[in-house]
């Protein structure tokens, strides 16, 4: 199927959208950091996983970059490329979080950080909604239809708060992280089934290109992929303690 234009959104909300994009890319290597220490790692131990963090993200970040940039994401295939790359985000992302990195972080970084790091997704659902109202993305995948992972964002915000300042409470840890993996896959499938495939169901316009696009591809895996990591993270952190 070919991929139609894309209407490119402002230059501020693009802004918007690498800053948050860069906090996660930060919030992951510091929380590795945090993490060694309060293993008790020794210092050289720990420099040696921030310093692997970070040039893995660098990497990752080029990578999917060009990818979004070259324009082969367009190519008229089936199955679509954009498939591929959308499954690889995720592969990667499932390597991460069930691997030792993520193990690290289920035992060195608090909670009440593990769930604030999905706050992230606030300010993404109001980037979203302005991309919306630019004719950028279509209206299904905002809040002021089927995508709800806004409330995500602000649940980490009060759950985080709430655990930083009571401790760990399983029930709040379990409500939040079941909530959140539901509307991160609800969000996910909108943008599937949204976006030039054979089996689009969402059939109004504009249709979901940003993976087609450079820097608007890095939604996929460096938000959805890291949202979902992160909730493989807090599921681990959960199996580390008893009920």
């Amino acid at each position: 199927m070919p991929v139609p234009p894309m209407h490119i959104p402002s230059a501020a909300s693009t802004a918007a959208f690498v800053v948050i994009v860069a906090a996660v890319v930060g919030m992951l290597v510091l929380a590795t950091a945090r993490a060694g220490r309060r293993l008790g790692e020794p210092p050289v131990q720990v420099r040696r996983w921030t310093l692997a963090t970070a040039l893995g993200a660098a990497f990752w970040l080029a990578v999917t970059g060009l990818v979004s940039a070259s324009g082969v994401l367009a190519a008229d295939t089936l199955p679509p490329r954009a498939l591929f790359f959308f499954t690889a985000s995720l592969f990667v992302a499932l390597v991460f979080a069930l691997t030792r990195p993520g193990a690290r972080l289920a035992a060195g970084v608090p909670i009440a950080a593990l769930v604030g790091f999905h706050a992230f997704r606030l300010p993404l659902e109001l980037v979203l909604h302005s991309w919306y109202r630019q004719s950028t993305l279509p209206i299904q995948m905002t809040y002021e239809a089927c995508n709800l992972d806004i409330l995500t964002g602000i649940g980490a915000v009060v759950a985080g708060l709430w655990l930083w300042r009571r401790g760990p409470s399983r029930p709040v840890v379990w409500a939040f992280n079941l909530v959140g993996t539901a509307l991160l896959i609800n969000v996910a499938t909108l943008a599937v089934l949204s976006s030039p495939v054979p089996f689009r169901q969402f059939l109004a316009d504009p249709p979901v290109l940003l993976a087609f696009h450079f820097p608007y591809g890095w939604i996929v895996p460096f938000c959805v992929a890291p949202a979902l990591a992160g909730h493989v993270v807090v599921f681990r952190w959960l199996a580390r303690r008893p009920a």
